[in-house]
């Protein structure tokens, strides 16, 4: 992979993991606020949002070598991760 694509890669993954913090939050607040955050309409969004990641990875990873797949989902849950921190 070239070193533009490959940044580009990163960064989108990283970009699908913000989004999916952000609208995972987005319909808890707005659908179901005042039940717990594992209600419906927020997982169906999480779901959503990792399906998503797994579609734009195909699309772009279809002729690459495994090592890169190891790269988007950390770079996914990473993402996640120093979102959920600063959150907190």
């Amino acid at each position: 992979m070239k070193s533009k694509k490959h940044s580009f890669f990163l960064l989108m993954n990283a970009s699908l993991g913000l989004l999916t913090c952000f609208v995972y939050l987005y319909s808890w607040v707005a659908f179901a606020f005042m039940e717990s955050m594992w209600a419906w309409e927020p997982l169906v969004s999480l779901f959503g949002s990792v399906a998503i990641f797994i579609l734009w990875n195909v699309y772009v990873l279809r002729n690459e070598r495994r090592r890169y797949w190891f790269q988007a989902v950390f770079s996914y849950l990473g993402s996640i991760a120093i979102f959920a921190y600063f959150l907190t």
